[in-house]
Parts: structure tokens; sequence; C-alpha cells
């Protein structure tokens, strides 16, 4: 779903680099910091791709949202005034708005490095169990690896997974109580703990905001369907020691259908697209200081959404209409301790319920009603201390250490015709303690010939889930600049993934085949499917490394580069996605067939399943019969290796006060492919339909001549090609435009015009999604994991400020 990108950077924000590397080198950093609470580091207060400020986990001060003068750290480290080390990707409210786009979720889905496939809305039938659209959320998807291998925060703390897939809807924010989100897309499990294999989504909130500003936008699908209403407010205030602001979004959307769209002529006209929804959000955000430097602060957030998907064909009609209801509150406290350290107790709690209901239809038969929840909660407690250690001629050494629990908590059930069929209560509890190491060997204060820079970073987090897993995940980081605005960089690090609640304890079957259906000769065959709450933690090893570009002689160019290396393994999966006959047949799969089952551990199993054992072999149960056991349960197999490129130049260039122009392009190059045992081949994913595409780029060009501003944006995704099928299909790849123009009819003295209105066009000249064959028939007959049915979307938006 190729939408616009973002602008990264502010005009002026490289010399404002260039001189506070000055007032460093004349006054050095301790002298400047001396009875104040600001830290400065030396980059761009804005979206520099590789070293961007932003919230420290459960640091809500941090947020510099309407740049007030408040403590300055980094998401991707807990120590303030330390820089990121890997890439990050910063974007801020204004370029989503000037996109056009009133979600996050539509923002994510911009970014070269994310897959919009998994949880988010348009994802249709036909492109698996991982892409399953349960309840029209919209959830960040880093590399493709999955919802649940990339974390999402906000203002630095975890909210409650959605669905059954343990991501996080992050369309429930209301996009204006946001400042920006930022993106560390580097595996970051030894400063967060699990999820965060492909690395962190943090959205920050907007800080100290003054005044009210409202907004709205109509808009609609130009072929038909999805017209859009969306209108916002918020309201804010601030005093001297602290502020507090609230939030509302109310968005609605009608669905898009078969019928809109000719090339969806081989569904039922009846069958949905892209879902109908309706969704409001609310956002609270606070924080006051007392004389004593003690800061209190509380986080909140409610959403619920409604959405409907109809899946029709001439023997079966079913309409899943799922209610969304999740709420999150994360109060805070910091102090002052001694010596320039500062502590801070955060907790968060949350809930997450889809309660869905699809009714289902057949010729001549009543209707039948599958309905239930996924009913999520999580509540964590962490305590924490950052401060320095010692000076050096560098700066100071700074450490970071915590201590906390987390609890995330599943209900899960399913009614059809009355009658429960599935259903789990279960609960994961966690125990960590971290600690980040920062040394400055030399800053801009110390700087030298061939170094005007060298920083080191080391971090550890030890994690202890009763019952399931106890590890300790290392993470060490490299920075060196031979002379101003040339920087290398570079990433080591272990992370992990528990497994899901679901993939653990979702009831399995047992079923009893007999052995010459597989060509095994005489006997039985016993097969299981389903959950196992045996499996364990899915574990990675990735690298990193980049470099930074910014001359000091040409300001208004940066460009940076970075290489990364994930080493995936132990990935929880249903070993066998095809034939179990075709699994006797090829040796790759012997590992995962016992031909000398133990019959006690049958027995057990069969006591342990849903439906008790379910005999299909024409004959009474005999142990010393089965001659194979076939474990299809989710096991931890699977092993992925990931490598690529992302790349960034961007030139932005000022003319006047009122005038600039400036032009960005943003590549991610992907080759992921996955071994499912020791025996089997490589199956390549990148590239291959239902995955990310190899190659995806955009580029944009921005004017701005007084109030007018206009954008321009070209974003391509690579070719994809078709292998389900005995003769393999390609996929072409593709292009899409995107215009937006704006007009501040009053002019604004902060980041808020007084008055503005704006008209986008998305997918400019409707390029539509390339045909693939069809499976099933209600399966949509495009990748829908990378391609939208929208279209050409025209929108009208209007913003006030009172």
């Amino acid at each position: 779903m190729r939408q616009p990108l973002q602008r990264r950077s502010q005009n002026g924000m490289s010399r404002l680099n260039r001189e506070i590397r000055m007032m460093l080198k004349s006054r050095g950093l301790p002298a400047l910091l001396a009875g104040t609470a600001l830290v400065v580091f030396a980059t761009p207060l804005r979206a520099q791709a590789g070293e961007q400020p932003g919230p420290a986990p459960d640091d809500a001060e941090a947020s510099q949202g309407e740049n007030e003068g408040n403590t300055i750290v980094v998401t991707g480290t807990r120590i303030r005034g330390a820089r990121v080390v890997g890439e990050a990707v910063s974007v801020d409210r204004e370029a989503i708005v000037e996109a056009g786009q009133i979600d996050l979720g539509e923002a994510i889905r911009s970014l070269p490095q994310n897959f919009s496939g998994g949880q988010n809305p348009g994802v249709g039938s036909g492109a698996g169990l991982a892409n399953s659209n349960v309840n029209s959320a919209s959830s960040a998807n880093l590399r493709g690896l999955g919802a649940d291998a990339t974390l999402t925060l906000l203002n630095g703390h975890r909210l409650p997974y959605d669905s059954a897939f343990a991501g996080v809807d992050i369309s429930a924010i209301p996009l204006a109580a946001v400042d920006r989100i930022e993106v560390v897309p580097d595996g970051a499990s030894a400063l967060y703990g699990s999820d965060a294999v492909a690395g962190v989504v943090n959205v920050v909130l907007r800080r100290d905001f003054e005044g009210i500003v409202t907004s709205g936008q109509l808009g609609a699908s130009t072929s038909g369907g999805n017209f859009r209403q969306q209108a916002d407010i918020i309201g804010g205030t601030r005093w001297s020691s602290g502020g507090a602001f609230i939030a509302y979004d109310f968005a609605s959307n009608s669905g898009i259908e078969a019928a809109d769209r000719s090339y969806a002529a081989s569904l039922d006209p009846d069958t949905t697209l892209y879902p109908a929804q309706r969704r409001h959000a609310v956002t609270i955000s606070g924080h006051h200081v007392f004389a004593n430097g003690v800061e209190i602060a509380l986080d909140a957030l409610y959403s619920n959404r409604r959405s409907t998907q109809v899946a029709a064909s001439p023997t079966l009609r079913s309409v899943g209409e799922p209610k969304v209801e999740s709420y999150t509150l994360a109060p805070s406290v910091k102090f002052d301790l001694w010596s320039g350290w500062r502590a801070s107790v955060v907790g968060v709690f949350g809930r997450d319920r889809t309660n869905y209901r699809t009714a289902f239809t057949r010729p001549g038969v009543p209707v039948s009603v599958t309905e239930g929840c996924f009913c999520n909660e999580m509540y964590s407690l962490e305590a924490g201390a950052e401060g320095p250690l010692l000076d050096l001629p560098g700066g100071q050494v700074r450490l970071a250490v915590g201590v906390g629990l987390r609890s995330n908590r599943l209900d899960f059930t399913r009614v059809s015709g009355g009658d429960v069929i599935l259903a789990f209560d279960e609960v994961q509890r966690a125990r960590f303690a971290y600690g980040e190491l920062f040394v400055p060997v030399v800053s801009p204060t110390n700087a030298m010939a061939g170094v005007e820079e060298l920083s080191l970073s080391a971090a550890a987090r030890y994690e202890d889930y009763p019952g399931l897993d106890r590890l300790t995940t290392p993470r060490l980081g490299l920075v060196y600049a031979p002379l101003d605005g040339f920087k290398l960089r570079a990433t080591w690090a272990r992370s992990f993934k528990t497994p899901t609640l679901y993939q653990r304890f979702i009831p399995y079957q047992t079923i009893l085949l007999p052995a010459a259906a597989f060509g095994a000769g005489p006997g039985t065959v016993l097969f299981t499917s389903g959950g196992n709450p045996d499996v364990t933690s899915e574990r990675a090893r990735s690298w990193t490394a980049g470099l930074d570009i910014g001359p000091p002689a040409l300001p208004e160019l940066t460009m940076s580069a970075t290489w990364y290396d994930i080493r995936y393994k132990d990935r929880v999966v249903s070993p066998i996605a095809g034939s179990i006959a075709a699994a006797f047949q090829d040796p790759g799969f012997a590992d995962l067939i016992d031909f000398s089952p133990d019959p006690a551990h049958l027995e057990g199993l069969i006591a342990g399943s849903l439906f008790g054992l379910e005999n299909f072999s024409g004959g009474p149960y005999n142990p010393a019969s089965v001659i194979a056991f076939i474990d299809n349960r989710n096991i931890n197999v699977a092993v992925w290796a990931v490598e690529g490129i992302d790349a960034r130049l961007s030139w932005n260039q000022p003319l006047d006060k009122d005038r600039s122009w400036g032009v960005e392009v943003s590549a991610s190059w992907l080759d992921s492919k996955q071994q499912l045992t020791a025996d089997l081949p490589d199956v390549q994913l990148a590239g291959v339909v239902f995955n990310p595409p190899e190659f995806r780029a955009r580029a944009s060009g921005r004017i701005v001549a007084g109030g007018f501003t206009a954008t321009l944006a070209a974003n391509y995704s690579g070719a994809l090609v078709d292998r389900r099928f005995a003769a393999e299909q390609r996929v072409e790849p593709g292009a899409t435009f995107d215009l937006g123009l704006s007009y501040d009819i009053i002019r604004g003295d902060g980041r808020d015009p007084r008055l503005s209105i704006a008209v986008n066009i998305q997918n400019l000249f409707n390029d539509e999604p390339p045909l693939i064959g069809q499976t099933g028939p209600t399966d949509t007959p495009y990748d829908s994991t990378n391609y939208s049915p929208i279209g050409r979307f025209v929108s009208f938006g209007i913003r006030r400020q009172w």
C-alpha cells in the first residue's frame, strides 16, 4: 500500500548543528550543562536518518514536541544526551498532514522499511494466517518479520497487544496528539525486552501544547467507495511547571466492494476489498514538576472501532463485524537523586478487547454465527535511574540501570451456535533487569586530527519468564567520525521474542489416519495440529553498519546508508504447511516424523487435545499399530536470514524567509529467506507475493512559498513472483504518484497555522493492482499485502487554530 513517506528535515538545522558544535568546543559540555536541565547534542533536532532526538523508554519528559526546554533523549537509548548508534527515522506530524494521511497506520505503511501486510486494513483473504485481517487494526511490521517482532511504544512505554498476533494498533492514537513517530529498525531487546527483533516504533506525544486546534477532512476514491470523513480537536494548556492536553479523533469510511473495481470481477460483487470503519479515539497527557524537582506525569489512551468485512461466494456468505475497544493508563514519577542522577518509576495498565462476530449464510441452511473475544490485558511496573559515572576529556561516562516486572494476559473465546468450542485464559509474567553504558571517548570538546568523534555503548538485559525461559540479551555500539560531517557507526545485538499466548495455548487436535493413505504401509499415523505450550523464545542476532554524511560546506545536503544482517532462529511455525503425504516423501521432513513414537507420549497428547482422539483410520485405536507420529503443532524450527540496505538522500534549500525547496529520496533493498529444517532448502520470501518486495523507494519534492506548500512524490515497489502454481508468474513493478497542495490563509506563530486548507491526491494516475491467480473463490485476485484497492483518493482538509 504505497502511500507518501515524509519530510524529515527542516531548513537551517544543519547550520544549527555546526553552531552547537562550535559552542561545545569553545565552552565544553560540562560547563554548558552546569546548573541547567537542558542537554543539547550535536545533531539536527528534526529527522536526520541515524541521529534523532526522542524520548527514552518510559521517559515522557523527553518529548520536546512543542520545542520547550526539556531534557532531550534518544529513542534507542536510555541515556540522556547519548545518540542512537544505529539507523533512525523520524516522521513528524506536519509531514503526515501534508501527505493527506489521517492516522499513524497510513504513515507507518509509507516507510520503505515497513511491510503493509500482517494486521492491516485492506489485507484480504488468500494471503495466509499471518496476514489475517482480524479487526482492521494497523500494526507496524518492520522488514516483514511480523507485527509481533516490531515493538511499538507510546511515549516510551508499552501498549496492550491487539487481537491474536501480539501487534499494537498504531491507528488508535489520535494524530492531533502526536508530535512525531521515531523508528529504530535494529534489534533492541537489550534495551526494551521481547518483541524488538526487527526494531522499535515509538510514538511521541506533543508536550506543553497550548491552545485549541481543530481539523477535518473529506475524501473519497474516484473509482467508487471509501467515502471518508475525519475530524479532530486538541486543547491544551501549560503553566510554569507543567502542562496538559486532551485530543479527540473521529474517522469513518465506507467500504470498497468488488463491484467497485473492474479487476475484482472474479469475486462476488458484495465481497469487501477494503473494510467500512468507524473510529473514536481520545488521548490525555500531562505533567507537573514540583519545586523539589519531582515530576508526575500521565499518558492515557482510549479508542473504539467498528468495522465490517464481507466474503461471499455462490455457496457461502460471511459478514464479519468486529468491535474493538482499548485503553491504556501510564502514570509516572521522576525525581532527582544526587550528582546529576535521576530516577523514575513508571506503571502501565492497558486492555484491548476485540469482540468478533461473523455470520455465515449458506443456501437453504439457517444462518450460523461464530463470535468470541481476543481479550488482551497487560500491566508493567518499572523503576530505573540514570546519571554520570565519571568525566572523560570527551564528556561524561553515563550509566542507566533498572528493574521491573510485566504481565500479559489473553482471554480467548470462540462460540458457535451458542456453544463454547474454544476457550482459554492464560497469563505470562516476566521479571527483568537492565543496564546501559555510554562512553564518549572523543567528542567536539577534545577532537583531534582524524578523530572528530569516537563513542562506545553497551547494554544488557536479563529477563525471566517463569515456566517459559530465562535469557540475557547484549548490545554493543560504536560511532566513529574521522572528520566533521562524516560519521561511521556499527552495532551488534542479540534479541528475542517470546511466543504469543495464542501460539502456546490455542487448543490442538489429535487425528488418527491410515498409514496407507501416505504410502507408509500397514498401521496408522497419528497427527497433531494447533497450539503448543512447550514452545520457547525465538532468538535473533543482528549486525548493522552505516554512514552519515552532512558536509559542512553543503549544510543543505544529508546522506545516509545502513547495511543490516539479521539471523532470526527458532521461529515458531506449524512446520508442515502443505500435504502431510508429501512430507513422507521429502527427506527434508524426516526430523519432523517420529517413526518410533512412545505410546505414553501419545496417550498424553490425546488426553490433552481439544476433541480427544479423532479416529479416521477405519479401526480401533491401538498404540502398537501407530507407525509414525507427526507433531504439526507450533514448534521452534524455522530460521530466517534477513539482510539489506537502507539509504536516504535529502537536500533542503532555503531561499529567503518565506520560501524554500527540498528533495528527498529514500530506498530500501531487502533479501529475506526462510529455512524450515537443516535438511530443507532455503525458501525465498522477499520479492514473493504476500511478502515484502526486494526493493521499495520513495522520491519527493517540496516547495514552500509564503503560505503555499506543494509536494509531489513518487512511490516505487519492486517486482514480485508468484510460485503457488506450476507456472511461475511475474508481478511487474509499479509506481504511484501523490500530490499535495496546502495554503495557510492565516499564518500562525508556531507549528500550527491559524487557518489552513489543503487538497491531496494520492495515487494521482489511479494505478491498479496487478492480477494474480486465486486459490479459492473468495481470495483477493491481487497481492493485498503490497497493493491497495483504494486507487486514486482525493481529499479536502481544513485546519484552524483558535
